[in-house]
């Protein structure tokens, strides 16, 4: 079985408050996706118009799929348009996961 891939794409908007609506119709259209595991959406504390997204696919496989479906797909049409620039998009393997300590009642 492969290893989830993690997606992180952190980019700038033209309007936070549109751009913010259009995701979130983009998150329900992805949901229907193959290979398609979550998505968290951020915004930055410091810039209004910097977002950050951290999606999870089952493998880099369905991620690469995903992202060549993505830019024909109506459902995304929207947050694209907002997109004032890309920062960083990348995709991830795990190499270690640690949790925190339990803590005694």
């Amino acid at each position: 079985m492969s290893d989830p891939c993690l997606e992180l794409v952190i980019f700038k908007v033209k309007d936070a408050d549109k751009a913010r609506l259009a995701r979130r119709a983009a998150q329900d259209t992805v949901k229907a996706y193959e290979g398609f595991l979550s998505w968290t959406a951020y915004e930055s504390d410091e810039d209004n118009n910097l977002f950050a997204d951290v999606v999870l696919w089952k493998d880099l496989e369905t991620a690469r799929k995903a992202a060549e479906k993505v830019m024909k797909d109506p459902g995304f049409a929207a947050v694209m348009a907002e997109i004032d620039g890309l920062v960083s998009m990348s995709h991830y393997h795990a190499d270690r996961t640690v949790t925190a300590a339990a803590k005694a009642a």
